[in-house]
């Protein structure tokens, strides 16, 4: 069942964050679409060289669990 509640530090639709989990970075991705609740869905836009580089492709794109993830505000945005 989807729900509304927005997360604290929630990405911002139509930015670009570095997502990093459990401590390692792992891509650029850009906000494609996210009103609410605790997923949204992404694209890849750059991928961080890593033992994971593989599991992505630049220009993919998926649905994204954000509690599981950290996300940094790429310097482009600011």
């Amino acid at each position: 069942m989807k729900h509304t509640h927005i997360l604290r530090n929630a990405p911002e639709k139509d930015k670009t964050y570095r997502v990093e989990y459990n401590g390692k970075e792992l891509y650029d991705a850009k906000i494609m679409e996210y009103d609410g609740g605790c997923w949204a869905k992404i694209k890849i836009e750059n991928i961080v060289p890593s033992e994971n580089d593989k599991m992505y492709k630049v220009g993919q794109e998926f649905d994204l669990k954000l509690g599981y993830y950290k996300f940094y505000e790429a310097e482009e945005n600011k």
